[in-house]
């Protein structure tokens, strides 16, 4: 699967789960109309934040996930995707979802990531509308080869100082 699909995938995932009450989600503290979801699949820690549509109740729209994939240097870095419904898309929910969970992720680790932490956001190449997102929300691009796909893909990393 490409990083868009996969992203998709998880979009659907966490709409399903929701729509089944299988998963609690609580409002954000900055923004009441962002819901989180906290959890360790694998052990792993995972923040999945989702909006709902404005005219369709109960509808996922957009989804952003931070998950945390390593410690580089002694600072915690945690891959960011995010993720929105084919029939809201081109309409900037994208970098809505992304830069709402961001914010309050960043407000949720206050006082817990004493040394800081990272973002990094990889994007397929031919993404246009993600690589967009992630470079205003993140910066640092770089375009690196995936050597599992054989194909480019762009890295965009940015430190956050708590």
């Amino acid at each position: 699967m490409t990083g868009s699909e996969l992203a998709e995938e998880g979009l659907r995932q966490i709409a399903v789960a929701i729509k089944k009450n299988a998963i609690k989600i609580e409002p954000g503290r900055v923004y009441p109309d962002v819901y989180a979801h906290g959890d360790k699949p694998e052990g792993v820690a995972r923040f999945t934040y989702v909006m709902f549509s404005p005219t369709v109740q109960n509808e996922v729209m957009a989804r952003c996930t931070i998950i945390f994939d390593s410690v580089r240097e002694g600072i915690a870095t945690w891959q960011v995707d995010w993720a929105v419904a084919q029939n809201y898309r081109n309409k900037n929910w994208g970098k809505t979802v992304a830069l709402k969970a961001l914010t309050e992720f960043c407000n949720g680790m206050q006082g817990k990531l004493t040394n800081g932490f990272a973002i990094e956001a990889v994007v397929d190449e031919g993404n246009e509308a993600s690589i967009k997102i992630a470079d205003g929300l993140i910066g640092n691009e770089e375009v690196i080869l995936n050597k599992d796909t054989g194909k480019n893909v762009h890295t965009f990393l940015r430190y956050y100082e708590l």
